[in-house]
């Protein structure tokens, strides 16, 4: 790679002035105008040399090996050296992606290769609400990006399926006059559990009577009670019927799907064990973890009744995820932030049973929520946004304004709802907007995708195969034409920036950022009419762009089409 190839001789040009470092800085200046690449290290050798940054700037352009990758050099205040790439190498670049070869620089998290990435997380007798699509398909570009520089990846899918939550939904079942046999679609069926939910948190907070006998289902479901397994067992396969249908309709799938049900048992066990190398603690009749000599809270792995909570069966799961798959390097559980505490005493507990096996092998990627006008979302108060729905109208409202065919609404819907929550940090809350996300003149999925068709029609209309890249002259080519060849170098930059830090929002913004340029480019420069030397690389220049397009957008987990 380039870069590498830059870092090199810049290594090499500060050994020659007595600056041995191991590492150098090297990065994309925010502002394009300032070359391809930039490096700060004249600040950094400041102290060392004892003279101004600048001053060291120019000594180190002055003495910077010439190659045929690096066309210019510039220093700017207060000491950065930014680097210009050959219009020769960009050319050479473009050529390999108009065949669609693609070099994307490899990143492992460890020797092994492999990771886990364990997301989407709905449990069973809830609905699967705005939030939980903000998570899938996080999660999805995340797999998707980890794939790309070279990881083997295990999808899986932690579901809550036990709990209170499961009670409070059967007692409002029990105590409703609805025959569950008259339910006969999915849709009604989930719409009954929603509100069954609601009845029976509202009746446990204001009955006494109530919350005692939810209590008294909930120990039922824990000891697999004939009496309530049935209807546990029925209304939980209405749950995961109706999650497979959101999977696939969002284009993600697992290899291993976690229920809290297989748990219990485990997690009792671990926790004794734990208990016996004092690791946890009694209190009040409870195994605990005392945290604060880690700086860490105390919480509750078995509670006072004998039952695990949340943390013991984490403990079981996190043995059963680093035990089914062989080695592997990190397991990576995309979950809001009100579970950081959490995770962070689960993951030292877990790191003090089996340091080997568990230190710096779990990670918490962050992401926030997605907020409504009315505030957060809660299924306890039954004002929860359901994430089909949130698809349909988006669907509905792209049939109108686009009067395209429902498939190709369809497509569109779900890539405009996922590019809205991946534009945005994981660590940003956000507040959806349809209007927005279907837009094709901003920062939205349909603005991208409509791009893309344009560089397939074009292509089409030229009515010719490949065509070759040729050297159109260093002075031939416009301000346009090098801005769109330097964005399409920095894709696989990107892709391994975002894979390191998780951030597919960075993808999102470079292909935005890349359309505009193409868009640009279409706008100002003829192609079709052009002559043939200056349209055959016009035409290099709109199929390595499509391609680039399609690919940026298949990481982060969206679907494109070929007409709008």
């Amino acid at each position: 790679m380039v870069k590498d190839k830059i870092k090199q001789n810049l290594l090499e040009t500060l050994k020659k002035m007595n600056a041995d470092l191991v590492d150098v800085d090297i990065d994309h200046p925010t502002n394009p105008l300032h070359g391809d690449f930039s490096s700060n290290i004249a600040l950094q050798l400041a102290q060392t040399f004892k003279k101004n940054p600048l001053q060291i700037a120019v000594e180190i352009k002055e003495n910077f090996p010439k190659d045929k990758f690096v066309e210019k050099i510039d220093v700017l205040k207060p000491g950065f050296i930014n680097f210009w790439l050959s219009k020769d190498y960009l050319l050479q670049i473009v050529g390999q992606l108009d065949k669609e070869v693609l070099d994307i620089p490899k990143f492992h998290l460890g020797k092994s290769k492999r990771v886990m990435v364990e997301f989407a997380h709905p449990n069973t007798h809830k609905l699967f609400h705005i939030g939980h699509l903000r998570n899938i398909s996080t999660g999805e570009s995340i797999v998707r990006l980890l794939e790309a520089v070279g990881n083997e990846v295990i999808r899986t899918n932690y579901q809550g399926d036990v709990g209170l939550h499961i009670a409070k939904c059967l007692y409002g079942i029990k105590k409703t006059d609805t025959d569950i046999n008259d339910l006969k679609t999915l849709n009604e069926k989930m719409e009954f559990i929603g509100k069954m939910y609601t009845k029976g948190t509202k009746e446990y907070e204001e009955s006494d009577e109530a919350k005692n006998e939810i209590i008294e289902i909930n120990r039922k479901i824990y000891n697999k009670d004939p009496e309530i397994m049935i209807l546990w067992q029925e209304t939980r396969q209405w749950s995961l019927d109706y999650y497979n249908q959101i999977y696939q309709r969002v284009d993600s799938h697992f290899d291993r799907y976690y229920f809290e049900s297989e748990l219990p048992e485990q997690a009792i066990e671990i926790s004794q064990k734990a208990l016996e190398k004092g690791i946890l603690e009694k209190s009040q009749g409870a195994i605990v973890f005392v945290g604060k000599k880690y700086g860490l809270d105390t919480r509750v792995f078995i509670n006072a009744l004998g039952y695990p909570t949340y943390e013991g069966k984490e403990l079981a799961l996190a043995e059963k995820q680093l035990s089914e798959f062989g080695e592997i390097d990190k397991t990576i559980h995309v979950v809001t932030p009100e579970q950081t505490s959490f995770f962070k005493v689960t993951f030292k507990v877990e790191e003090l049973i089996n340091p080997k096996k568990f230190k710096n092998k779990r990670f918490h990627l962050i992401y926030e929520w997605v907020k409504l006008k009315s505030g957060k979302m809660s299924s306890r108060e039954g004002n929860i946004i359901e994430g089909g729905w949130l698809l349909d109208e988006a669907k509905n409202k792209i049939m109108s304004k686009f009067n395209c065919q429902e498939t190709t609404a369809e497509i569109l819907a779900v890539a405009a709802v996922k590019y809205s929550f991946l534009k945005t940090g994981t660590r940003n809350q956000i507040a959806f907007d349809f209007d927005e996300s279907i837009s094709l003149e901003g920062n939205s999925a349909p603005y991208l995708i409509y791009t893309y068709v344009r560089t397939q029609s074009l292509l089409k209309k030229a009515g010719i195969g490949k065509v070759t890249v040729e050297n159109t002259g260093n002075s031939d080519l416009n301000q346009e034409e090098l801005t769109l060849l330097r964005m399409l170098s920095k894709f696989p930059y990107t892709v391994l920036s975002s894979a390191k830090s998780f951030s597919p929002n960075l993808i999102a913004n470079y292909l935005f950022e890349l359309t505009q340029a193409y868009n640009l480019f279409y706008q100002k420069n003829p192609i079709l009419k052009a002559d043939t030397k200056t349209k055959n690389f016009r035409l290099s220049l709109t199929r390595a762009t499509g391609f680039i397009i399609k690919k940026g957008m298949y990481l982060l987990g969206i679907k494109t089409v070929e007409r709008m």
